[in-house]
């Protein structure tokens, strides 16, 4: 579950070279280097399913989900107490991202585009449609996180070894753009996908979600007008429908392709259900609970949150440990959801951005909590009853309605949204936190980073500064200290 690191390296270097060393080991040797049994450029089909598989671990690593207090943990307790400063996305740029710049390069280059090792794959647009979603999913990502990044310099080889940041306020404009384009784009199947197993409408579906994701992303910031307006255009193009529509990758019942949460049940206990979470879930007397986590092995029938951000050793028999189906060797990571888009369609309704007033935000509300309850009883083998849905519904401590401010509606749909998001997106249910500020999250009682809050960012991995030092102070002079605390363009008070 830790995120690959290269010491001493910078990604931009890296990459440059990877992506170049095919081609210039070639030279001056004529075909002494020519496999014959080898094709000269590698195949689109396969760049595009090595892209999806690169997605396991990115989405679901523990930094996000310990930040928003759904897990805690039982031993090593830095990463809950923001000890950890510095996070590579060199792994993100070196795997999924250099195989859909490759991708995308094939493509669109007149020398290539029409070779069998790119055909084979489609017609070249559709192919770009694909890509370039899922491109912008990472790079969305990646700049939630750090902030500015690489991003138009970035992959180019040896002509930009040592890329700029594009700040984040570019990015997003870039990222709205290619989430426009890219769906319509999409025309077919694609042969090897592992993601939506070759539904391109769900590809599409899922291209205008992450448009009207990122356009509510940045609805306290000078272009929220713009974002308004992009948001209105993913719903009128189509966003997801169903809990059928969820972007999951699927670990599979084998050791090779299992999911992190079971590979580290197998021989150790770092993680428990965090306090925070087992007692929100148990005031609210949320159905989701038995699922979620399991009772302690000492006190059965009952269930004991690990206490969140203590410099203490915690033992496990006497702690909630992650529920037996998610934390289940195949249990799929959820990338994007449809409750998701239910809660997000609550909110928009709830600024104004689509119409129906309270009736619309209350009915998405609605659609939000019975979409993940009933997704969640699937995935454990059991079917939800419209009565146990609708009885949540109408608890005093969930149910929606027009008298409530404002800020208890959105704090009652970001709860939701909250909920929903544990142990599937933890980076993007951070996200959302920070956005809102919603649920209210108490920060580690033994917090060991400056100023003892829950991180706003991540820290660039040093090599960054050492090896692509201008470019790095570039970056901090725009954006401010690379430091745990430091606010996001997008992320205001």
């Amino acid at each position: 579950m830790k995120q690959i690191r290269f010491k001493h390296i910078t990604s931009a270097v890296m990459l440059g070279l990877m992506l170049t060393s095919a081609v210039s080991c070639k030279k001056d040797f004529g075909d002494m280097n020519v496999n014959p049994n080898t094709p000269a450029e590698p195949s689109t089909k396969f760049l595009f399913g090595s892209a999806v598989l690169g997605l396991a671990g990115v989405t679901n690593a523990a930094g996000g989900v310990l930040y928003v207090q759904h897990l805690g943990e039982f031993i090593y307790n830095n990463e809950s107490r923001y000890f950890n400063r510095e996070y590579s996305y060199n792994g993100i740029y070196a795997g999924p991202l250099m195989d859909l710049t490759r991708m995308i390069q094939l493509n669109t280059d007149p020398a290539t585009k029409d070779t069998k090792a790119v055909t084979d794959n489609g017609p070249n647009d559709n192919q770009l449609g694909h890509a370039r979603i899922l491109r912008a999913f990472l790079m969305l990502h990646m700049t939630d996180r750090w902030g500015a990044i690489p991003y138009s310099d970035a992959l180019k080889g040896i002509d930009q070894l040592q890329p700029a940041f594009d700040q984040q306020k570019a990015i997003y404009a870039d990222l709205l753009k290619e989430l426009k384009e890219a769906p319509a784009q999409i025309t077919r199947a694609m042969p090897n996908d592992p993601l939506f197993d070759g539904n391109f409408e769900r590809w599409k579906r899922w291209g205008n979600s992450l448009r009207a994701i990122a356009a509510m992303r940045i609805v306290k910031t000078e272009d929220a007008e713009a974002g308004k307006t992009a948001f209105q255009e993913a719903v009128a193009a189509g966003i997801m429908t169903s809990a059928d529509d969820d972007a999951a990758y699927s670990y599979l019942a084998q050791q090779a392709f299992e999911s992190p949460w079971y590979t580290n049940y197998r021989s150790r206990y770092d993680y428990g259900v965090s306090e925070t979470f087992i007692n929100r879930l148990s005031d609210l007397a949320d159905p989701r609970l038995p699922i979620m986590a399991r009772p302690p092995k000492l006190a059965p029938g009952t269930y004991k949150g690990v206490p969140y951000g203590r410099n203490v050793q915690y033992e496990t028999d006497g702690h909630s440990l992650i529920g037996t189906t998610p934390a289940a060797q195949a249990f799929p990571a959820v990338l994007t959801s449809y409750a998701q888009m239910c809660f997000t369609m609550a909110e928009a309704a709830l600024r104004g951005w689509v119409p129906g007033g309270d009736a619309e935000v209350m009915a998405w509300y609605n659609k939000g909590i019975d979409a993940s309850i009933r997704k969640w009883k699937k995935l454990a083998g059991s079917v939800a009853t419209d009565l146990e849905i609708t009885a949540y519904q109408a608890e005093l401590a969930v149910i929606l309605q027009p008298a409530q401010t404002f800020d208890q509606k959105l704090e009652r749909i970001m709860t939701q949204k909250w909920i929903n998001f544990y142990l599937g997106n933890g980076y993007e249910a951070w996200a959302e936190w920070r956005r809102t500020g919603y649920p209210v999250l108490s920060p580690a009682p033994d917090a060991v980073n400056v100023d003892k809050q829950i991180p706003r960012r991540q820290c660039y991995i040093g090599t960054e500064r050492d090896l692509n030092k201008a470019n790095y102070d570039a970056a901090l002079a725009a954006q401010g200290p690379d430091e745990l605390s430091t606010r996001l363009w997008w992320d205001k008070p």
